[in-house]
Formats: C-alpha cells, sequence, structure tokens
C-alpha cells in the first residue's frame, strides 16, 4: 500500500496509495521507517498522495507520526486535490514535483507525465511541461510553467506559462473548453466553433491567442485547408 521508489538526484518517490484508508496511515508508515531506517535518515523524499484528499489532521499525524520520526526532507507533498493543495501551501509544504539538481538546458527543465485523468475538483500545477495522458474532466485544472499536452478531452481549465511564458502552447487531442489560457492571456472557444472537440493547438503569436487544428489539415494536393485563427475573451 506505500512503496519506496528512487528517482534522479537521489530522491525517493514515497507512493502512498489512494486505496489505503486513513485509518492504517500509521501502521503503514511505521512498517516503511522500519524497512528504510538505512535510507530514510537525511533522505530528500516527495510523497505522493495520487489524488487523495488531505485534511489538516492528516497532515499533521502524517508530519508528526513518520516525516519527523524517520528524519526525511520532504521536497515535496503531491496531491490532485485541490482543496488539499491549497491547505499545503499555506502551510509553507511545497506541491510541485522537484526540479532536477543538473537541469538540461532550454526553457523547462522538467516533465511531468501523467497516466491518469483528473476529475471535476483536482488539480495539477507544475514547472515545467505537463503531458495528460488521459481527459481533463469539466471542474479540473492544469497549470504548467511550461506546455501542456493533453492526450484526451479538455473540458477543464489549462493554464499554460502560468508565470508569464507567453511562448508556452497547448495541445489537445479533443477540445472541449470554453476557455484556455497562456501566460496572462485568455482565449475562448464556443461550442459552434470549427475547432470544438477536435485536435487543436493553442499558441500566442503578435500578442493574440491563436487556435489552429493540429496537425493542419490538408486537401488531397497536400495543402493546407485551415489556417489558425485568433480567438479572445
Amino acid at each position: 500500500m506505500i512503496k519506496l521508489k528512487g528517482m534522479a538526484d537521489s530522491v525517493l518517490r514515497c507512493i502512498i496509495s489512494e486505496e489505503l484508508p486513513a485509518s492504517g496511515f500509521g501502521e503503514a508508515l511505521r512498517a516503511v521507517m522500519e524497512k528504510g531506517k538505512q535510507i530514510l535518515p537525511g533522505a530528500r523524499v516527495v510523497l505522493d498522495f495520487g489524488a487523495r484528499a488531505l485534511p489538516e489532521p492528516l497532515i499533521a499525524s502524517i508530519l508528526s507520526g513518520f516525516v519527523w520520526p524517520s528524519g526525511i526532507c520532504v521536497v515535496a507533498w503531491i496531491t490532485y486535490d485541490a482543496a488539499s493543495q491549497e491547505i499545503l501551501k499555506r502551510g509553507g509544504l511545497s506541491i510541485s514535483e522537484p526540479l532536477p539538481e543538473s537541469p538540461v538546458v532550454g526553457r523547462n527543465t522538467a516533465s511531468l507525465v501523467l497516466h491518469r485523468s483528473l476529475r471535476s475538483g483536482q488539480r495539477v500545477e507544475h514547472r515545467g511541461d505537463v503531458i495528460i495522458v488521459g481527459h481533463v474532466n469539466s471542474g479540473a485544472e492544469v497549470l504548467a510553467s511550461g506546455n501542456i499536452t493533453i492526450i484526451g478531452r479538455l473540458k477543464g481549465l489549462a493554464h499554460a506559462g502560468y508565470e508569464g511564458d507567453e511562448n508556452s502552447s497547448v495541445v489537445v487531442r479533443s477540445m472541449e473548453a470554453p476557455q484556455v489560457r497562456i501566460g496572462g492571456k485568455i482565449g475562448s472557444l464556443e461550442r459552434e466553433a470549427n475547432w470544438w472537440a477536435r485536435n487543436v493547438i493553442v499558441s500566442v503569436r503578435d500578442e493574440r491567442v491563436l487556435i489552429e487544428y493540429w496537425p493542419p489539415l490538408k486537401n488531397e494536393a497536400g495543402e493546407e485547408i485551415a489556417r489558425e485563427r485568433p480567438i479572445y475573451r
């Protein structure tokens, strides 16, 4: 129900199953401490709770019953529950995946690949590119400092370049969201638009939010038959 997994830069990932009941946290975490007593003290650890909600009493019990006794340094608390993210941020706890100590040269230094769909009330926030292999349903949010790629339906909110980078883009297999954001700009789309429920890429060029088919539609002669168009709100 709880697994330890190695990551880059000597970071450990502690994956807590969403099926583990809150009442079983204490016993399960004590077992992890016993098995990992040789490697946990001083280790940099990501606590990954998946989509589990983390109310304040549960966070407090994890701190007092696992984090402090084991001597670990928690570099990130990962949950896709938006309300829990707000609680963690108010407590000064990081909710973003750690960046590598030796970043690859480029605008975005770390990518997050998520093999799951997001339900209403769930949110992914990441410094770097985000790839969702699944759907982003209505009421769910994806925020990335870099690009966003959704290999599924987008019905919720996607905000690429949320730290102000308007060179970012949003690529979606099925665009079904009335709004998309890039940097400080907002684009909107009506259900009657030709781009609705199609493969699209949204980007900013010349201070305009543009949407176009991705890949571009072509006629039998190989000529593009649909160009980009600006979308505003």
